[in-house]
């Protein structure tokens, strides 16, 4: 078992505070704004896309489905309600209603995707539906383990980016894919979620792509595809291995392209306009972007940390 380690205190950093998750009072987790400041920053950006390009590939994503926001939140909603599940406890209980309504303060999936969700993860064997001992009208939803080794890989494909930026003293209980902090972050990453969605939501010129179907990660992929390019320049055409790794179609791509275009984050060029190029505007938003989620996945690693210590008494 590794001795867990804290940063030192950086100035400028709210923090969210809890009895049970709460990190010591002298470990504050980094900021967005030192993330983009950070030399390796391009190097950690590449890590990123890559990582998140496995984990949601459509031969990976629990369910088989194309990977959206709502998808995303939902499922780590579930895993965060089952590692809190006390059987005492009536109101921890991970029914289908807990699910719904938590998932709903967020607004990114409707009662009846969750629904369609939640049955597809059962055929797939993502997801169990078990009686609630003592009360045996009650089904609870519980992840398998098949879920749970893809959670474990999720949390990876976050922290793999951020000890490209922060080795010491690093991200090794992730990294490593370790089941006890799994739980333990599950247990504590969800007093986090407000300010996660706070941060979606405050760009709304992402909110779309975010909510379609791989949108986030067809656009990241574009981007690291023509970052080797002198002109970055591409062809919807040259997108097709990206929409079979995904599991969308041509004519997908095509309105993800349509709508970016649309934010201003793609410009036409070339000849009948048949190129396309990444825009400054659209890799300023996704740095932002990315250095955020990096800043909130420091900031739970901590609360993981944090819960793992007091689950063992260290």
């Amino acid at each position: 078992m590794h001795a867990i380690q804290h940063r030192p205190l950086r100035r400028g950093h709210t923090m969210i505070r809890s009895a049970r998750c709460a990190p010591e009072a002298s470990v504050e987790p980094v900021t967005a704004s030192a993330i983009l400041a950070h030399p390796n920053f391009p190097a950690a950006r590449r890590v990123f896309i890559a990582e998140q390009t496995k984990v949601y590939a459509i031969d990976t994503f629990p369910g088989r489905f194309g990977a959206d926001v709502g998808r995303v939140t939902t499922l780590a909603i579930i895993v965060c309600l089952y590692a809190n599940y006390d059987p005492a406890d009536r109101d921890t209980w991970p029914t289908l209603n807990k699910l719904k309504t938590t998932v709903a303060r967020f607004g990114f999936a409707s009662p009846r995707l969750i629904d369609a969700f939640v049955a597809r993860l059962v055929r797939t064997g993502d997801l169990e539906l078990q009686k609630q001992p003592g009360d045996s009208r009650v089904r609870l939803i519980r992840p398998t383990e098949e879920l749970l080794a893809w959670d474990r890989e999720w949390i990876a494909a976050h922290y793999a980016a951020l000890e490209t930026l922060y080795p010491d003293p690093g991200y090794a209980y992730a990294l490593e894919r370790n089941v006890e902090f799994q739980a333990a972050h599950a247990r504590c990453a969800i007093e986090a979620f407000d300010g996660i969605v706070a941060m979606l939501w405050s760009n709304m010129d992402l909110v779309y792509i975010l909510s379609s179907t791989s949108g986030l990660i067809i656009l990241l992929s574009v981007l690291e595809m023509t970052g080797s390019k002198a002109d970055g320049a591409f062809r919807e055409a040259d997108l097709g291995p990206i929409a079979s790794h995904f599991g969308v179609s041509r004519s997908h791509i095509r309105n993800i392209l349509a709508v970016a275009e649309s934010k201003g984050f793609l410009a036409r060029s070339g000849p009948r306009n048949t190129y396309f190029q990444l825009t400054s505007f659209f890799v300023a938003a996704f740095d932002r972007f990315i250095a955020d989620s990096l800043a909130h996945g420091d900031l739970t690693y901590q609360f993981g940390l944090s819960g793992l210590a007091r689950t063992s008494g260290t």
